[in-house]
C-alpha cells in the first residue's frame, strides 16, 4: 500500500546540532571535522557530531581528532551526493562538503542545512527507488543550485530517504551568500506536489492503479475531519497515559468522524425503509380503489369452455412460475453485485487503516532516529569531557598553563553537554537518561503497528478470496441466463431492482463493478464450462466460439474499409 509522507526541517546549531554530524549519522560513516577557530569552536563541533550520527560514519577534526562515528549504526541502504554543475567536485565527499558549509557559517546560532524526509514506497525495488530519489533531488533541488546528500534507510520495513540540502549559493571557488528564495512556502508546496507526480508517474509505468496525493483531506473531497500533529512532549505524554489538550482534540476529531459515517449510514437505512413503505401503500390504496372483480360463471357454459379455460389457467399458472424464477434469480443476481459492492468498500476501508498506519510508522522511526541521533551526541560529549580530565590528571605540577588550557576545554564541552540536554528535554520531554528506555517503547509501537498491519494485510485477503467466489458464482449465473428462455425478463429485473448510490465515489465505485462482473474473463469461463452438465457447456463453447468468429470477420470488414478508404485517397 503507497503512502505520502514529506516533512521538511532546518538542521542548525541554535539547536545543539551539526552538519557533519547529521550527515555522518544518515550515511553510516565515520567523519571528521575539522579544526575551529576559538570564536565558534563551540557551535561547530555539535555541528560535525550532528552529520556523523546521522550518516552512520565517523566524522573527526583534522587537527584536534574530534571523530564522529557512526558506522555502527544499522538501517542504511545506499547514500550519494549530487552536485551542481558549477560546484567544486571536491565537494562529491561528504566530510569536505560538510567541513565547508561548516566553515562558510559564522553565527553561533547559524542555519547550516535544510533536511527533507521522504516515506518511499514498497512497490520499488531498491534501484528504483535511487531513480525517483535521483530525478526529484535533480529536478527540485540541484538544478536550482543546491548540493544534495541523500541516504536511503530502511529500519523494520520502512523505507525511507534522508535529503540534506546546502543553503547556500555555490561556485568553483566555494559557498557564497544564502539564497533566501529557498525559504519560501511556495518552494515547499512545490517540492511536495512534485513528489507525489514523480512517485505516481512511476506507479503508472509500472502497471499500478494506486497513488499517492499530497493535497490535504479537503482539498481530495474526502469528507473527514483531520487530526492534528502531537509533537514529541505531548506524544510522550500520552504515552504514559496522561491526556493532553492535542490528544484531547484529536480524540474529538475521531468522535465526530464516526458519528458523521454513523449518521450517513442511518440515513441511508432510513431513505430505503421510507420508499418500501410508500410503495406498500400505493398498492394499498390502488387495491381499494380499483378491486378486482369476481369471475361470474354461467351455468350454461360447455366443456370446450372449461377446458380451455383451464389450458388458459395452466399457461398463466406456468406464466407466473416462470416470473418467479427469472425474479428469484434477478434478486440473487442483485445479492450478489450488492455484497460485491459491500466487500469492495470494506477492502477500501482497509486499505485507509493499513495507510495510516504506515505513516505512524515513519514518524515513530524518525522520532526514535532523532531522540537516538542526540541521545549519543550527549554521550560522546561526555567522552571527550572523561578523556580531557583525565589528560589534565595526567599533567605534571609544572605544566600550569597546560592545565589552564584543559581546564578551558572542559568547561567549553561541560556547556555545550548543558546546552544538548537542555534542547532535548525540552524536544522529548524526558531526560536523556531515559532515552534508551523510550526508544525501547517506541519500537515497541512500531512492532505493534508492524503486527496490526500483518492482521489487516490477512483481512485483505480473505476479502479479496470472498469477492473471487461472488465473481464466478455471478459469472456462472450469467452464462446460464444466456440458455434460459427468460434471458431478457431477468436482465430487466436487473436494470429494475438496480439502486444507484447517492455519492459520486460510490457510483463511481458501482459503474466500476458492473464492468468487472459483466466482463466474463476467459479463466472464469473455463472454470464455469468443467462444472456444468457436458450438453450446456457444448451449447456455451459453441456460442463463444461463434461470438469470436462474428468480431474477427468484424474486424476484417473493418480492415478492409479502412485499406479501401487509404487507397481512395492515394
Amino acid at each position: 500500500m503507497v503512502l505520502y509522507h514529506l516533512s521538511v526541517k532546518i538542521i542548525g546549531r541554535g539547536s545543539g546540532r551539526s552538519a557533519i554530524g547529521a550527515a555522518a549519522y544518515r550515511a553510516a560513516e565515520k567523519l571528521r571535522q575539522k579544526d575551529l577557530e576559538e570564536a565558534k569552536e563551540k557551535e561547530e563541533l555539535r555541528s560535525l557530531e550532528a552529520a556523523a550520527y546521522r550518516s552512520g560514519k565517523e566524522l573527526r577534526s583534522e587537527n584536534k581528532e574530534i571523530i564522529h562515528d557512526y558506522t555502527k549504526k544499522g538501517g542504511v541502504v545506499y547514500g550519494e551526493i549530487i552536485l551542481p554543475e558549477n560546484a567544486p567536485r571536491e565537494y562529491a565527499n561528504r566530510e569536505t562538503l560538510w567541513n565547508a558549509v561548516e566553515k562558510s557559517e559564522k553565527r553561533k546560532d547559524a542555519r547550516l542545512a535544510r533536511e527533507i524526509e521522504a516515506a518511499l514506497q514498497t512497490e520499488f525495488i531498491l534501484e528504483e527507488q535511487k531513480a525517483i530519489l535521483r530525478e526529484y533531488i535533480k529536478t527540485n533541488f540541484v538544478d536550482k543550485g543546491m548540493i544534495a546528500d541523500y541516504n536511503i534507510h530502511n529500519n523494520e520495513g520502512n523505507p525511507h530517504a534522508h535529503i540534506m540540502l546546502t543553503t547556500r549559493h555555490v561556485s568553483p571557488d566555494g559557498f557564497g551568500l544564502k539564497n533566501r528564495d529557498w525559504d519560501k512556502d511556495t518552494e515547499l508546496i512545490g517540492w511536495r506536489e512534485s513528489w507525489a507526480e514523480i512517485n505516481n508517474r512511476k506507479l503508472k509505468e509500472k502497471g499500478l492503479d494506486t497513488r499517492i496525493d499530497h493535497r490535504t483531506l479537503k482539498a481530495q473531497g474526502i469528507d473527514r475531519e483531520p487530526t492534528i500533529h502531537l509533537g514529541h512532549k505531548a506524544w510522550a505524554l500520552e504515552k504514559k497515559g496522561v491526556k493532553t489538550a492535542k490528544g484531547d482534540y484529536n480524540r474529538e476529531i475521531q468522535r465526530r468522524n464516526e458519528e458523521r459515517a454513523a449518521k450517513k449510514e442511518l440515513e441511508k437505512v432510513n431513505k430505503t425503509e421510507e420508499s418500501r413503505k410508500i410503495r406498500q401503500a400505493q398498492k394499498t390504496v390502488q387495491y381499494i380503489e380499483n378491486p378486482p372483480e369476481p369471475e361470474k360463471e354461467s351455468p350454461f357454459v360447455s366443456e370446450l369452455e372449461r377446458g380451455l379455460k383451464a389450458e388458459k389457467a395452466a399457461r398463466i399458472a406456468e406464466k407466473s412460475r416462470e416470473e418467479r424464477e427469472a425474479e428469484k434469480t434477478a434478486r440473487y443476481m442483485s445479492e450478489l453485485k450488492r455484497e460485491y459492492f459491500e466487500l469492495d468498500k470494506e477492502f477500501s476501508l482497509i486499505m485507509w487503516e493499513i495507510s495510516r498506519h504506515k505513516q505512524d510508522v515513519p514518524q515513530l522511526s524518525y522520532l526514535v532516529e532523532n531522540m537516538d541521533e542526540q541521545a549519543k551526541n550527549i554521550d560522546m560529549l561526555r567522552d571527550n569531557a572523561a578523556r580531557i580530565q583525565t589528560e589534565r590528571k595526567n599533567l605534571s605540577f609544572w605544566e600550569g598553563k597546560r592545565k589552564k588550557e584543559k581546564d578551558l576545554e572542559i568547561e567549553k564541552i561541560l556547556g555545550n553537554i548543558k546546552t544538548v540536554q537542555h534542547y532535548f528535554k525540552k524536544t522529548f520531554a524526558i531526560d536523556p537518561d531515559q532515552a534508551p528506555g523510550a526508544i525501547k517503547r517506541v519500537r515497541e509501537k512500531i512492532r505493534e503497528k508492524q503486527n496490526e498491519l500483518d492482521k489487516k494485510n490477512a483481512q485483505i485477503s480473505a476479502v479479496r478470496e470472498r469477492q473471487a467466489a461472488i465473481e464466478l458464482e455471478y459469472h456462472t449465473q450469467k452464462l446460464l441466463n444466456e440458455l434460459r428462455p427468460d434471458k431478457e425478463q431477468i436482465e430487466k429485473l436487473l436494470v429494475k431492482m438496480h439502486k444507484s448510490p447517492e455519492s459520486v465515489r460510490d457510483r463511481l465505485r458501482q459503474d466500476e463493478i458492473d464492468h468487472r462482473l459483466n466482463t466474463i474473463t476467459e479463466e472464469n469461463f473455463q472454470k464455469i464450462i468443467t462444472k456444468l452438465p457436458e450438453h450446456q457447456a457444448e451449447i456455451l463453447k459453441a456460442r463463444a466460439q461463434a461470438k469470436e468468429r462474428e468480431r474477427l470477420i468484424e474486424l476484417a470488414r473493418a480492415e478492409k474499409d479502412h485499406t479501401r478508404t487509404i487507397e481512395r485517397s492515394c
